[in-house]
């Protein structure tokens, strides 16, 4: 049976992959010839000129970036044939890198039924044709997937609220009341220096004020403050970033500070 596979990019976790996943199962050689060329939307990224090899490396850019009206171009060529066993229906890795950063668009494979510069794959003087062969046969490979996208971060919860007796000891913590996912974990917390301003189902209520000493753990999110003394409405901010640092996302909270328990009585 003639061997046949699909190739697709992902992200896993901020790790950009090169898969093959073949059709059917057997003994195959990966020809120095193949070349796996991705693309993105032009001028919203860099690849890297060095990816880590995984599978029938050494892969090394032999089409460094070219452009065209709509799409930069990287082509990766191994240069090496390399005895492979396939599996049907489970993937391997080519070779992979980083999560570009900025991460701003998203990352796929030139299908080579559908090549650039009107199917020749010649972009600039330099080729972008994805095939992925054998010394003695010609490509395999289609292309599967929908590319590989840095996932913005997303909050389950963007303003959450809490409430606490006025002067008392507060503390919480983020990653529960949050619930931050996407991005690049582990993910990283901070009071931000710019871009908290009240909620807008609270537009009047106060700043937290610098004494109340707002704490914020940065690689767990716990935090501790000390409630204001007089009773209202306050807010409060806490950033998330992922571990690119460039992928961050702000949470108001809503504070509502109530008088202190047996705080005096009338006779």
């Amino acid at each position: 049976m003639a061997q046949s596979g699909n190739l697709s990019i992902i992200n896993d976790n901020g790790t950009y992959k090169v898969n093959f996943t073949p059709t059917s199962s057997g003994s195959f050689t990966l020809g120095a010839s193949s070349l796996v060329a991705l693309k993105a939307p032009i001028g919203t990224m860099t690849l890297p000129n060095t990816v880590t090899d995984v599978t029938g490396g050494p892969w090394t850019l032999s089409s460094p970036k070219q452009s065209d009206a709509s799409f930069d171009y990287w082509g990766y060529t191994t240069s090496g044939n390399t005895a492979l066993t396939f599996t049907s229906g489970v993937p391997i890795t080519l070779f992979s890198f980083p999560a570009p950063t900025p991460c701003l668009g998203t990352v796929t494979i030139v299908d080579p039924n559908n090549l650039p510069a009107s199917g020749s794959g010649i972009v600039n003087g330099y080729d972008f044709g994805t095939t992925i062969n054998s010394p003695v046969g010609s490509n395999i490979a289609s292309v599967s997937g929908s590319g590989a996208t840095c996932n913005n971060l997303t909050f389950t919860v963007n303003n959450p609220s809490k409430s606490a007796p006025a002067g008392s000891s507060v503390t919480g913590d983020a990653p529960t009341e949050i619930g931050p996912s996407g991005g690049v974990t582990p993910y990283s917390y901070s009071i931000p220096s710019t871009g908290c301003s009240a909620p807008s189902s609270s537009p009047s209520a106060q700043a937290l004020p610098a004494s109340s000493n707002l704490n914020v753990n940065s690689s767990n999110g716990s935090y501790t403050f000390t409630a204001p003394t007089t009773v209202g409405t306050y807010y409060y901010c806490i950033q998330v970033c992922d571990n690119t640092g460039t992928n961050c996302k702000i949470a108001t909270y809503t504070l509502t500070v109530a008088c202190a328990a047996n705080a005096g009585s009338l006779n």
